[in-house]
């Protein structure tokens, strides 16, 4: 019996050739956002335990979406056995897949960018998407405002601050929002829905002009937690904390502290750290010809104040 436990700890340890040998090349979007940083943790940790040294690529800025295609002709010359790309446009991101594709590359989606149906309509055999489902996060916004107004006849008026134009998630958690909204308060006002490109002082403006024309604003949601942190700034700028419910998305770090301070209502984590880890993993799985789900939708969390001080929550364990 000892003898087959140590065995079974020793083949734990010794590292499969072929992902050793092979070239990992995973581009993602601009590492100063702290979903990224998440991200990037749990690809080098997936990494580590496999025994193998990740290419880690990323653009300077979230507005910096030309880069995107020039970063992934780099990582073509490197001739990786595949690229797992956070592309930050539909669109790119094909256009990668198709020139990666062409060099013999395996190709793969990371955040969920892309979908496996729509890239196969383009002509890309992807061999995975995985990432949250976007608009589900915009419907759980909406569903957490309602269930604080509680009266389906209630009219709140809301802000929309959504991510960059072109970006799927930026787009697609407003949507939902709006969606669910309808049906759960449809006397509800969206009194603005603009895109802030992800870019927090853009976000603070945008509420701060909003406030000074709807005074009695009641929520903004934010497609991300950068932008909810510059909604907060405008909030407490003009003397309304406590009085705006401001929700964001992704669970960074600022935003849990936000959160804990009664400065920001909630945050929706999809789990970036459990999103890498997963990517760099079935990354492996498939230079190896292993049989893989081809598409992996990661759990999600609203962290409220009472959440983060119960600490209770197993999913909490992917927070970072």
């Amino acid at each position: 019996m000892k003898r087959a436990v140590w065995i079974a700890l020793l083949l734990a340890f010794i590292v499969h050739p072929a992902l050793a040998d092979d070239k990992y090349i995973f581009i993602m979007k601009a590492i100063g956002n702290p979903y990224w940083q998440a991200l990037k943790e749990g690809i080098e940790d997936a990494s580590k335990k496999a025994g193998v040294t990740p290419i880690l690529m990323y653009p300077i800025s979230d507005l910096a979406k030309e880069e995107d295609l020039n970063l992934c002709q780099s990582a073509i010359t490197q001739k990786p056995r595949i690229i797992v790309m956070g592309a930050e446009t539909t669109s790119i991101g094909l256009e990668c897949y198709k020139q990666a594709q062409a060099q013999g590359i395996l190709v793969a989606d990371m955040d969920a960018t892309i979908s496996v149906d729509l890239a196969k309509k383009s002509g890309v055999d992807l061999q995975y998407s995985i990432g949250a489902d976007n608009t589900l996060i915009g419907e759980k916004a909406a569903a957490f405002v309602a269930a604080h107004f509680k009266d389906k006849n209630a009219a709140p008026k809301i802000l929309i601050i959504e991510g960059a134009v072109g970006s799927p998630p930026g787009q697609d958690r407003p949507i939902g929002f709006k969606r669910k909204l309808a049906s759960l308060l449809p006397k509800a006002e969206i009194v603005n829905s603009l895109s802030a490109e992800w870019d927090r002082l853009r976000a603070m403006n945008i509420t701060a002009d909003t406030l000074m024309r709807t005074p009695d604003l009641n929520v903004i949601f934010a497609a991300n937690d950068v932008m909810a942190l510059g909604a907060v700034e405008a909030v407490r700028a003009a003397g309304k904390q406590g009085q705006v419910m401001i929700i964001g998305v992704d669970g960074i770090p600022d935003a849990r502290k936000a959160v804990k301070d009664g400065l920001m209502t909630a945050s929706i984590t999809q789990l970036p750290y459990f999103i890498g880890k997963r990517t760099a993993e079935l990354a492996f799985d498939a230079v190896q010809g292993k049989k893989i789900e081809r598409t992996e939708s990661a759990p999600l969390l609203v962290l409220t104040k009472e959440v983060l001080a119960a600490n209770k929550d197993p999913l909490l364990t992917y927070v970072r």
